[in-house]
């Protein structure tokens, strides 16, 4: 059986539990699972799809589903109803009959279809693409998106906030942009800056490095979640953090940023970081910066400039 999606060890631990060799897969870095840009071949008996955020990843995720099974194999598709899975039964390819739903428990449900035919579209990344003009001021700019990304098919507030404070890096300058989705902050200050500036781009969710990838070519990707692991140093690393973990609010991922960058910054260099204002951000800035600044406030959006190493 194949799981896709799933963060959580309980259903394949009790896939495994009755027989069944198990295969997990997600996009995003998670000990412990396959983490690549697309699921792993098959053939697979069955398909277990963890319900997403996105209704067209849902969609993309039951069709690589439906590539990897025979005829008359179930995929399975499966979340609560504030996911979305009352309705995520339009989400199942051509090519599969009409979803049942095998149990509905504590506002969860599971959802089961039988494979009778191809799925219509090719099985692959590539086959949704999605190509959509974004731009941060300096003119339109087709930027390449896939189902499930941050901010997917627009530039989102925050980072439209944070784009404004960029500094002009000089030529030779390394910039680190951390959480960096599909490159849009990496490439809107290498557009700013001189001539012969590089970029790293680190990210934990491998589909969005593939946009990455497609948006700045010449730019170094990372599939990862900590700097420290990276080799410095940054002249510049710029962020607009994830701050949630699936539903949940988590600030981890940003006191991880902060508590490690001075360890990968250049000697002056900076960290500029977006959150909402709402956020604890300047406490955490603190513990680590001896110098924090608030340097841009828009609707509920600040951006902090950091810098400095406590003696």
């Amino acid at each position: 059986a194949l799981v896709l999606g799933d963060p959580a060890p309980h259903l394949p631990r009790a896939l495994a539990q009755t027989g069944y060799e198990v295969t997990r897969w997600r996009r995003h870095l998670t000990r412990g699972q396959l983490c690549s840009s697309w699921p792993p071949p098959g053939p697979f008996g069955e398909v277990w799809v963890r319900m997403p955020r996105s209704a067209l990843e849902a969609a993309m995720l039951l069709h690589a589903a439906a590539a990897r099974v025979g005829d008359g194999a179930r995929i399975h598709l499966y979340g609560a109803t504030r996911e979305g899975i009352r309705s995520a039964a339009r989400h199942f390819p051509d090519g599969t009959e009409a979803p049942v739903t095998l149990v509905t428990k504590r506002r969860c449900r599971v959802l089961a279809a039988a494979l009778h035919a191809p799925p219509p579209r090719p099985d692959g990344l590539e086959s949704w693409e999605i190509r959509t003009p974004v731009d941060w001021g300096t003119g339109a700019r087709h930027w390449i998106f896939y189902p499930g990304v941050f901010a997917c098919g627009r530039l989102d507030p925050a980072t439209a906030l944070l784009i404004e404070c960029l500094p002009a890096l000089p030529a030779g300058a390394r910039l680190l942009d951390f959480g960096a989705g599909t490159g849009i902050i990496a490439a809107a200050a290498l557009e700013r800056g001189a001539p012969g500036a590089e970029a790293v781009l680190l990210e934990r969710d491998a589909i969005a490095l593939v946009a990455a990838s497609r948006n700045l070519p010449g730019a170094t990707l990372v599939l990862g979640r900590s700097v420290a692991a990276l080799p410095g140093p940054f002249d510049l690393i710029v962020s607009n953090p994830p701050i949630h973990a699936g539903s949940a609010q988590s600030l981890h991922t940003v006191e991880d940023l902060v508590r490690e960058a001075p360890g990968v910054l250049a000697p002056g260099g900076r960290l500029l970081l977006v959150a909402q204002r709402r956020l604890p951000i300047p406490r955490i800035l603190e513990r680590t910066f001896p110098l924090t600044n608030t340097i841009a406030d828009r609707e509920s959006f600040r951006v902090w400039e950091a810098g400095g190493r406590r003696r």
